[in-house]
């Protein structure tokens, strides 16, 4: 009762309800209607940006349309952003000083595996946090249910967790599990809290819910009681075969969020569908070909996102990374409204020397240390790893540092450093974090 009185007052405090609202009122709209809104959406933002003196040439032009309505004409010619842009041309501490813009710094490393700066504004944190909340209840979580979350945790590279932080996390009846090694005791904590709080929401990577479920079925434990009663995902793809190992372990279904550090939750499966809704108004989703032409339905392509509510960096048509396609009847005059197949962010798991480390384990190492701006981590067999970075060369302190952590889950397996000038490409022409050899 505690618990969901002050979700409910921190909602409020937040001003979180007008955001779903908004939300929920752009998802009722013809596609007329949210054409025009999402036009008068977009021209705020390229006005805003358009007036940085760190604008492209094409988006200073687009800001003096008048007309909402005609920023479609030229939208499509409007320059790509990608993560290399993030690095240089709006380096966020450079842009919050150089603009005096309040907010956070945060760094993703993403499937991609380019750990990369942003700068997120106050309106942007507004917005994010009500994107979760609202996902959050999408899936059937209610304020004062306790959430277990199988994830990863600063703990597991080297930084302890404030004991601020723990008492929060108590109060709002949120419980971590640390899942970068996974194994019988990594469990035995999920089972327990979800025992002791039961009915719960349970999250995180879709490979360590898969592991606690395979256990599950393992061991013989019946937990299909209404024991989880709200459960999705995060961070990974999620297969079918991964939700119906789920669903017979826990009787619950497990639900896709989609989402990235740099823009937050992003879109998330309706519970009576399979395909995923991008979070409009705040989000604006292209599928772009090679060409950088919009996808026809069923045609894989690059994924381009736009925020509406950021004002530090600049997510105007910002290429994440990932690739997918959307069905025919998922998209009408104002845009794709739903996402069909997501192809990209699979980071699995490494099986190696007897033990099991997820595969976004190098993400969070790796964004504790600037120097390298991209990596992949080759698994040869179950005996041997090889770093490939990109970047500035560890100092003999660094390079010791990392190692440690390293061996801290892999144990003594050998592990090779190697620096490059270029990392390989998939044949659909991404950076794969993990790739493997025989």
């Amino acid at each position: 009762m505690l618990s969901a009185l002050l979700w409910k007052s921190y909602f409020r405090a937040r001003g979180l309800q007008d955001a779903w609202r908004q939300m929920d009122a752009h998802r009722r709209m013809d596609g007329r209607e949210a054409r025009r809104e999402m036009a008068a959406r977009l021209l705020e933002q390229v006005r805003y940006f358009g007036g940085r003196e760190d604008a492209f040439p094409e988006w200073r032009e687009a800001a003096a349309i008048r007309d909402p309505g005609d920023l479609w004409k030229v939208w499509p010619q409007l320059p790509i952003i990608t993560r290399r842009d993030l690095q240089t041309r709006f380096e966020a501490r450079q842009m919050q000083h150089r603009f005096q813009i309040k907010g956070i710094v945060g760094h993703t490393g993403g499937s991609t595996g380019e750990p990369t700066p942003y700068l997120h504004d106050t309106r942007m944190l507004w917005a994010a946090t009500a994107a979760r909340a609202y996902c959050r209840q999408q899936f059937g979580w209610k304020p004062g249910m306790a959430t277990v979350c199988v994830w990863g945790s600063e703990r597991d590279v080297g930084r302890a967790g404030s004991w601020r932080n723990g008492v929060s996390g108590r109060l709002r009846r949120d419980w971590i599990v640390a899942g970068y090694g996974l194994g019988p005791a990594t469990a035995d904590r999920a089972f327990g809290l979800i025992e002791a709080h039961r009915p719960v929401a349970l999250f995180g990577f879709t490979s360590m819910l898969e592991f606690i479920a395979r256990e599950a079925l393992r061991r013989g434990l019946n937990l299909r009681d209404g024991a989880v009663a709200a459960a999705w995902n995060g961070g990974e793809m999620l297969y079918p075969q991964q939700a119906e190992v789920f669903a017979g372990a826990f009787g619950a279904r497990l639900s896709n969020l989609y989402g990235s550090r740099e823009l937050s939750a992003m879109a998330y499966q309706s519970p009576h569908r399979s395909a995923l809704i991008p979070l409009r108004p705040f989000l604006f989703l292209e599928i772009v070909n090679d060409r950088g032409n919009p996808a026809g339905p069923g045609e894989s392509g690059r994924l381009v996102w736009t925020s509406t509510a950021c004002r530090g960096t600049p997510f105007l048509r910002y290429e994440c990374g990932d690739l997918g396609s959307y069905g025919e009847g998922d998209a009408d005059e104002s845009g794709i409204r739903s996402l069909r197949e997501l192809h990209g962010r699979t980071a699995g798991l490494i099986r190696m020397n007897g033990r099991i480390i997820n595969g976004l384990f190098w993400n969070h190492l790796f964004k504790e240390f600037p120097c390298v701006e991209q990596f992949q981590v080759l698994v040869k067999g179950e005996r041997e790893l090889a770093l490939r970075l990109k970047g500035s060369p560890f100092s003999r302190e660094q390079e010791k540092q990392v190692r440690q952590l390293v061996q801290r889950l892999a144990g003594d397996v050998p592990v090779r450093m190697q620096w490059v000038e270029r990392l390989p490409l998939s044949r659909q022409g991404k950076l794969e974090q993990v790739v493997r050899e025989p």
